[in-house]
C-alpha cells in the first residue's frame, strides 16, 4: 500500500504564522480529524446511531464502518494540483522537486471546487474509459464499478454548500484539468487511489469489510453530518487539531494518530459544541407540570401512544395543554433513543419569543444542562435568549469561546444543532429549499423530533414546502408532532399523507382514511398504520363545555362604528379586558385614534400590530403579555387593538373581543383568546365570554376579502354565525360541527355568483402556490443561494413581500434612527444591528405607490423632518409618519 503519495498534499496551511503547531496540516491528517469527530459522535449518540441505522439491513457496527469511511473521502477533490497550489509555497515544500512547466493560475485555482470535482474525480478515477488514447475523457455506459457508492460520495463532496449528483458534473467543463495541467494527473490519480485504500484498511477492515463490498443505503442525514464533523474537525486551537506536517511510514502510524485524535481532540470539541446532550429518564407529562396539577384532557393520552417513529397530530382546543402534552410525547421518543433533540416551530416571532419564554423553564426537565436556542430573524435582540447564553458562560470554567450555546448560535446553519430548538416555521423550510447548507438544517431538523404549532396558519405554498418536510422526516425515520386547535378534514388528510410512503402507483389521496372522528383527537401515522386516540373512555377528560354569545355586527367595510367604541369604551370602565382584531394594520390605527379619543384618559388603550420598529415591538409585546398573560394585572379594565398578532399563541386573555370577520377556523383561534385563563376577576357583564363579529353591509368583503380569498368559507362562516340567531356558540362542540361542514367542498346549497367566481380564482392561486412549492425544492437540489435572511423570506414565503423602510433625520453628527442612534457613529458591525432594530417593514405596494427607491441591500431610508420622537415624511404621492405609539402610518 502506498502510502508515500498521499503524504505529499495538504490539507490545511495557516495565512498567517502559527503560535501553535505546524504551518501546513497534511491531507491525510485533515481527513482523519474529521472521521475522528464524525467517530467519537456517533459512539456518544444512540439517536443518530438509530438514525441512521433505521432503514438498513446491516448491523450497526457495519454501518459506523461505512460511514466512517465516506467521511474519510469528504476532501477527495483536495488531491488535486489546483487544489494544491492555493498555496504554493506549501505545495512545493512538500514536492521540491516539482518544477514542472506549467503550474495552475491564481484564476484556476481561486475557481476550484474541491467538493464537487472530488465527486468528479471519484466517477473519473472508476470510470472504463471509451480510448486510452483519447485526449478528452468520455464517460461511457459502462456501469461503474462504484455504481452504489454515488449517493454516499455526492452527500460528502457537498460539504461546501450544495450537494451535486453525478449528472450535474459529468459533463461540465470546470473539472477536469485543463490541457496544460494534464501532466499532474497520473500522480494526483495514484494519490486518490491510495488514499481509498488506507480508508479501507482502517475503517473497513476492521469489521470484515472491503472495497468489494456494497455499502447499505445512503442516509439522508450523512450531508450534514459529514459537513459538521468537518467543521468541528477543523477547529484547530491550542489544545484541539494543532496542525502536523512530519509524515508517518506506514497504516499503523495513521490508525495510532487517528486513535489518539478521537480520544483527545475529538472528544474536546464535540463536548465544547454542545451537540451530544444527556436526555433525562422518567418521561412524562405530569413532570412537566407546575406542582398540584394533574395531567388533562389530551394530556392522558401520551402515555397510549406507540414509542415510534411516526407522524402525530393534536387536535385539541386553545389552553388544553396541547404544549405540554407535546413534549412529553417527544421526551418518551428521546429517552428510547429515537432522536437527539426537539424543535418547536410556530408561526411568527412572536409566538416563537413566547414559546423560547415557557420552554425556558421547561428545558432542564427535559434533559441535563440543555442548549436552548431561538431561531428567527431578529433572535439576537430577544432579551431572554440572551440571558440563556450568558447563563451558560457564566456556569462554565473555560473561556467564552468554547462555550456550547454561544458555538450553536453564532451562525445561521447551527441554529439546530443544540438540544432544543424554538424558531419560526420559515428556519424549517430553509432545510428543502435552495439555500447553501440547506442540507445542515435537514441534519438538524431530520435528528430532531419537529413540533409545529398552529399547523392550520400557513398559505398552500408554504404547506407544500412542509409536504417536503415531512416526507424528509420519513426518510431520516425522525418523527413529527403537529398541533392545532382547528384542522378541516381534507387538509388533515394531506398532512397525514405527506408521512407515508406510497407505491409508485398509489393514490395519494386514499393514502391515509381520515374519518369522521371525534374531538379531542390524536392522530398518529407510522409503520404503515394509522391510529386515533381520543377520550371516549375517560369522559371526565372531556374539556369543559362553555358557550359565549356571538354577535353579528353590521357596518361600512366591516369597520367599528362610534356606537361599537363606545360601548368598548364603557365596558373596559366597568373592569372588563376588550380586545378589537383587525384584518389591516391602518383600520387598528384608525380604531385606536378613535377609542384614544372617546376615552379621554379614562381607558388605557393600547395598539399592537407589525408595523412597528422592532424596539418597539418588542415593548409592545411585553406590555401586552404583562396586561393580558397569564398572572397579568386586571385590577383596571383595558382596550387591545390589534391585527392578527394576537392570533397565534400568544397565551393572552380577554373578557371581550370584537373582530373583523375572517374563515372559521381563524375566527375560533380568536375567540380561543376568551377567558383561556383561570380567573376571579371579571366584570359581571363578562362573567359569561362575548364576541361581535363585524361584517360588511355591502356584498363582497372589500380589502380583506384580499387576505381570505377563501370566499366560499368567508360566505359560509357567515351565514351559519347569522344563523344563530341569538343562540349561544357552544365549544367544544363547535370544533368540529362547524369547521367540517363550513370547509367542505360539494356545493350542497346554492351561493352567490361572487362566491362562486371568489373560488375559481382561489383555486387557481392555490394550484399556481403548489406548482410554485414543488419547483422550489427541485430547484434546491441543483442551486444554492446565500444563507441571508432576504434569500431565506424570498423562498419560504410565496406572495407580496415587505419592504424594510430606515426612517431618519439628519443631525449634525448624522443620521438619527427612530431610538435615537447615530448611524454613522456606530462601528461597521454595529451598523447592521442598528438597521435591524430601527427599520419598520411595508408591503411592498407602497413601493410603487409613493416611489420609493430600495438601495442594494434593498432597504428604503427616508429623511423626515427634523423631529424623530414624531417623524415626518411626505411626497407628491402621499405621506408617512412614524410614533412609537402607532407605528408607521401612512396618509394618502
Amino acid at each position: 500500500m502506498n502510502i508515500t503519495v498521499i503524504q505529499r498534499y495538504w490539507g490545511k496551511a495557516r495565512k498567517l504564522k502559527a503560535l501553535e503547531g505546524d504551518e501546513y496540516h497534511l491531507l491525510s491528517f485533515h481527513s482523519l480529524d474529521v472521521v475522528s469527530v464524525a467517530a467519537y459522535w456517533w459512539d456518544h449518540s444512540p439517536g443518530l446511531r438509530h438514525l441512521f441505522c433505521i432503514h438498513q439491513n446491516r448491523n450497526e457496527r457495519e454501518v459506523r464502518a461505512w460511514v466512517l469511511f465516506f467521511v474519510a473521502l469528504h476532501d477527495l477533490g483536495k488531491f488535486d494540483i489546483r487544489f494544491q497550489y492555493k498555496s504554493p509555497q506549501t505545495w512545493l515544500s512538500l514536492n521540491p522537486e516539482d518544477k514542472q512547466p506549467r503550474l495552475p493560475s491564481i484564476k484556476e485555482c481561486q475557481s476550484y471546487d474541491h467538493g464537487a470535482t472530488g465527486l468528479y474525480w471519484f466517477i473519473n478515477d472508476y470510470q472504463p474509459e471509451s480510448s486510452e488514447d483519447d485526449d478528452d475523457f468520455e464517460f461511457t455506459d459502462t456501469v461503474h464499478l462504484y455504481q452504489n457508492w454515488f449517493s454516499w460520495i455526492e452527500a460528502v463532496c457537498g460539504h461546501h454548500g450544495v450537494i451535486r449528483q453525478k449528472k450535474d458534473v459529468i459533463h461540465c467543463v470546470d473539472y477536469p484539468l485543463p490541457f496544460l495541467l494534464r501532466h499532474h494527473a497520473a500522480r494526483d490519480k495514484q494519490a486518490r487511489l491510495a488514499w481509498l485504500d488506507i480508508a479501507a484498511e482502517l475503517f473497513l477492515s476492521p469489521v470484515g469489510l472491503s472495497l468489494q463490498d456494497t455499502p447499505p443505503d445512503c442516509s439522508v442525514l450523512m450531508a450534514g453530518f459529514c459537513s459538521i464533523a468537518d467543521w468541528l474537525g477543523s477547529w484547530s486551537t491550542g489544545d484541539t487539531f494543532n496542525y502536523r506536517a512530519a509524515a508517518v511510514s506506514d497504516v499503523a502510524e495513521l490508525r495510532a494518530y487517528f486513535e489518539q485524535r478521537y480520544q483527545e481532540d475529538a472528544m474536546r470539541v464535540v463536548t465544547r459544541s454542545g451537540l451530544i446532550g444527556q436526555v433525562k429518564q422518567d418521561a412524562s407529562v405530569q413532570a412537566l407540570l407546575d406542582t398540584g396539577y394533574q395531567p388533562r384532557q389530551v394530556q392522558t393520552l401520551v402515555d397510549k401512544l406507540s414509542v415510534v417513529s411516526g407522524l402525530t397530530l393534536i387536535e385539541a382546543p386553545t389552553g388544553s395543554g396541547k404544549t405540554e402534552a407535546a413534549l412529553a410525547y417527544a421526551w418518551k421518543l428521546l429517552e428510547h433513543n429515537l432522536a437527539d433533540s426537539i424543535i418547536f416551530a410556530l408561526p411568527t416571532q412572536a409566538t416563537a419569543n413566547a414559546m423560547l419564554d415557557r420552554m425556558d423553564k421547561l428545558a432542564e426537565k427535559l434533559f441535563t444542562a440543555p442548549n436552548l436556542i431561538l431561531a428567527h430573524g431578529n433572535a439576537r435582540f430577544n432579551t431572554t435568549f440572551q440571558a440563556i447564553k450568558q447563563r451558560g458562560i457564566n456556569l462554565q470554567e473555560e473561556e467564552a469561546w468554547s462555550q456550547c450555546c454561544e458555538w450553536l448560535s453564532q451562525g445561521r446553519k447551527r441554529v439546530f444543532l443544540g438540544q432544543i430548538g424554538v424558531c419560526t416555521i420559515d428556519q424549517v423550510l430553509v432545510s428543502v429549499l435552495p439555500i447553501r447548507h440547506r442540507f445542515i438544517r435537514g441534519f438538524g431538523v431530520g435528528r430532531s423530533v419537529l413540533i409545529i404549532d398552529e399547523i392550520h396558519a400557513y398559505d398552500q405554498y408554504m404547506y407544500g414546502l412542509l409536504d417536503a418536510v415531512l416526507h424528509n422526516q420519513l426518510r431520516a425515520g425522525s418523527s413529527a408532532i403537529l398541533l392545532s386547535a382547528t384542522l378541516p378534514q381534507k387538509q388533515k388528510q394531506q398532512l397525514l399523507n405527506s408521512y407515508v410512503p406510497l407505491p409508485d402507483n398509489a393514490n395519494s389521496e386514499q393514502a391515509v382514511a381520515v374519518e369522521d372522528t371525534p374531538y379531542p383527537l390524536v392522530s398518529w401515522v407510522g409503520n404503515g398504520e394509522t391510529q386515533f386516540f381520543d377520550l371516549q373512555d375517560q369522559p371526565e377528560q372531556y374539556p369543559t363545555t362553555f358557550s359565549l354569545h356571538l354577535e353579528p355586527y353590521y357596518t361600512e367595510d366591516a369597520v367599528p362604528d362610534n356606537s361599537l367604541l363606545e360601548r368598548m369604551v364603557d365596558a373596559a370602565r366597568k373592569g372588563a379586558q376588550v380586545c378589537l382584531i383587525c384584518n389591516l394594520v391602518d383600520v387598528a390605527q384608525q380604531a385606536w385614534r378613535q377609542l384614544k379619543e372617546l376615552a379621554a384618559g379614562r381607558v388605557d388603550v393600547m395598539l399592537f400590530h407589525a408595523r412597528f420598529s422592532l424596539v418597539d415591538r418588542q415593548v409592545k409585546e411585553s406590555a401586552v403579555l404583562s396586561c393580558f398573560g397569564k398572572g397579568g394585572n386586571r385590577c383596571d379594565g383595558r382596550i387591545l387593538v390589534a391585527t392578527q398578532v394576537v392570533e397565534q399563541s400568544l397565551d393572552v386573555d380577554f373578557d371581550w373581543i370584537i373582530t373583523q370577520h375572517c374563515p372559521v377556523d381563524l375566527l375560533f383561534q380568536r375567540l380561543g383568546r376568551l377567558h383561556r385563563h383561570w380567573c376571579t376577576i371579571r366584570p359581571e357583564d363578562f362573567a359569561h365570554p362575548k364576541a361581535v363579529v363585524l361584517f360588511p353591509i355591502t356584498t363582497g368583503y372589500g380589502r380583506f376579502g384580499k387576505i381570505y380569498s377563501h370566499t366560499r368559507v368567508m360566505w359560509r362562516t357567515q351565514k351559519w354565525i347569522e344563523a344563530l340567531q341569538g343562540k349561544p356558540l357552544s365549544f367544544p362542540d363547535a370544533y368540529r360541527k362547524w369547521l367540517e361542514p363550513i370547509y367542505r367542498e360539494d356545493i350542497s346549497e346554492p351561493e352567490p355568483q361572487w362566491v362562486t367566481e371568489g373560488m375559481k380564482v382561489f383555486e387557481e392561486n392555490n394550484f399556481t402556490q403548489r406548482m410554485k412549492a414543488q419547483r422550489m425544492v427541485d430547484w434546491a437540489e441543483i442551486v444554492g443561494f446565500r444563507d441571508v435572511e432576504g434569500n431565506e423570506r424570498a423562498v419560504t414565503r410565496d406572495g407580496a413581500m415587505s419592504i424594510p423602510l430606515v426612517p431618519f433625520v439628519v443631525t449634525e453628527v448624522g443620521r438619527q434612527l427612530l431610538d435615537g442612534s447615530i448611524y454613522e457613529q456606530r462601528g461597521e458591525f454595529q451598523r447592521q444591528e442598528v438597521l435591524t432594530r430601527n427599520q419598520v417593514n411595508v408591503p411592498l405596494g407602497w413601493k410603487q405607490k409613493l416611489g420609493l427607491v430600495q438601495d442594494k441591500w434593498n432597504r428604503v431610508w427616508l429623511e423626515g423632518n427634523n423631529d424623530i420622537t414624531d417623524w415626518d415624511w411626505s411626497s407628491k404621492d402621499g405621506r408617512l409618519r412614524y410614533s412609537h405609539e402607532q407605528g408607521m402610518v401612512l396618509v394618502l
